[in-house]
């Protein structure tokens, strides 16, 4: 569920909160007043009666006999009954009825004949009057006794009324619900299109936020973003813009420190290895030249010995310049079609068959490559091969298989030397990575993107102490 429908789903919400309770307090207020009103009716109705029923026996003298109340109230009581629209009805004080305002045609209006005893008890002890409520079928109707005394305050007779009270229907709460309900609707319908344009309000600058985020870039052109108004989303933008500043100078002065450093630690791999070779280099000039001073016989002998030093080192030197020029990648590689036994062959035979045993499946295998980077790459697995049969004291020959299927010409450089580390195998083609304790650690990084230009894969088995298998998978030329 999106922000855009929360908000608007939750101020909807509030909205018919606040509308039901209005309407629960409203009919609640109605219910209220309609029983006030009821009872108010029913007090003053009763007062009345009282009134007209204490100018009748003022009329008498202040007292009745028994015998006559029924003469004196008869046609009264129809009169009161009638004008005040319920049902009036006089009992001696035993409960006796005396005389009625209700018709005894009408089941439902008829009187008590006589009035219960346990209302006779709570006439006497609840301070003369007792209101009673009644289910009369779908209706309510209320009664109430009192007791009318004589001028000596003896009990003379208790008069009963019966009042059917206004129902709650027609006291004004559906005309008050029916007039509600189209002001609620209209409400209702106002809150929502509110509700609308206060998210829209909210969001629309998150989102506008959101897009010109998407397309900052830390170390671009873009400086910050704009916000015209000073408000939350202001500073949420001030925020985030300060953020932007602050990374994009660490950006840059990363960038700078890992720069510093790459050069850094280059140009001591570069020395160290340079200076590897110049060390015997000068230590042999230093010889030759003490040699010519001294006249030696042997300096001729001296002299040759320091040419194929000089030589192999100035090899050397050749070979570090190669490698990193190599791994830069400066020369786009030419793709050609190339015989890969001619360029395995020439590589291997460079140390002889004594040190290197190439098997071939076919005399002639055509894969697409370029040729002398494939050369180099193979002098390289080679180079390693021995150098790790070194280490391992090991004088059998390293094995290079080449065979082929229907699209790969497969070469295998096995080796039985000291092996791979398992914790270094994952990071084997990584520039500058080694497991040997000379070299820069170029040469596996060199294989790897030589064969990858040549649309090939280059992987590694190994098991420490048994040995390494290096297979190359070349893409045979189309015929």
């Amino acid at each position: 569920m999106g922000l855009r429908f929360r908000i608007f789903i939750g101020m909807l919400a509030v909205v018919l909160v606040a509308l039901v309770a209005t309407a629960v307090v409203a009919f609640d207020f109605s219910q209220k007043q309609e029983l006030a009103y009821n009872s108010q009716r029913l007090l003053r109705k009763e007062a009345a009666l009282s009134r007209s029923l204490d100018y009748v026996l003022t009329r008498q003298g202040g007292s009745l006999p028994s015998d006559s109340i029924s003469i004196v109230f008869t046609d009264h009581i129809c009169e009161l009954a009638d004008v005040h629209s319920l049902t009036f009805s006089l009992y001696r004080p035993d409960g006796v009825l005396v005389t009625t305002s209700a018709s005894f045609e009408n089941e439902n209006l008829q009187p008590d004949l006589a009035l219960d005893q346990r209302l006779l008890d709570k006439l006497k002890w609840k301070g003369d009057r007792v209101v009673v409520k009644e289910t009369l079928g779908p209706n309510e109707i209320t009664r109430v006794h009192w007791v009318v005394t004589a001028d000596d305050g003896a009990p003379l007779l208790i008069a009963t009324a019966r009042y059917n009270p206004r129902p709650l229907t027609q006291g004004g709460i559906k005309p008050f619900l029916n007039r509600l309900a189209p002001v609620y609707l209209f409400l209702f319908l106002g809150a929502m299109l509110i509700a609308y344009l206060i998210v829209q309000s909210i969001l629309r600058p998150l989102h506008r936020l959101r897009l010109e985020m998407a397309q900052v870039d830390p170390l671009g052109n873009t400086t910050s973003l704009d916000h015209k108004w000073n408000d939350e989303v202001g500073e949420l933008v001030d925020q985030y813009n300060a953020l932007l500043s602050k990374l994009r100078e660490s950006l840059v002065s990363r960038a700078k420190d890992e720069r510093e450093g790459a050069w850094r630690e280059m140009a001591q791999q570069v020395a160290h290895e340079i200076k590897n070779p110049l060390t015997p280099l000068k230590l042999g000039i230093q010889q030759l030249e003490r040699a010519w001073n001294d006249k030696a016989d042997d300096f001729p002998d001296r002299l040759k010995r320091f040419s194929a030093t000089a030589i192999s080192q100035i090899d050397v030197l050749a070979t570090i310049a190669e490698d990193f020029a190599l791994l830069a990648v400066v020369r786009e590689a030419e793709i050609i079609s190339v015989d890969l036994n001619n360029v395995v062959n020439n590589a291997a035979h460079l140390y002889g068959e004594e040190c290197v045993l190439v098997e071939s499946q076919s005399h002639k295998i055509l894969v697409e490559g370029d040729a002398s980077r494939l050369m180099r790459a193979f002098n390289n697995l080679i180079a390693n091969a021995l150098d790790s049969m070194y280490d391992a004291k090991s004088k059998e020959p390293i094995k290079v298989e080449i065979t082929e299927d229907e699209d790969f010409a497969i070469v295998k450089v096995i080796d039985t030397g000291i092996g791979i580390p398992p914790e270094k195998m994952a990071r084997i083609f990584e520039p500058r990575f080694t497991t040997k304790t000379h070299g820069l650690g170029l040469g596996l990084a060199m294989v790897k993107s030589i064969v990858e230009q040549s649309k090939g894969e280059v992987s590694v088995v190994s098991k420490e102490g048994k040995g390494a298998t290096f297979t190359i998978k070349l893409l045979k030329a189309r015929k």
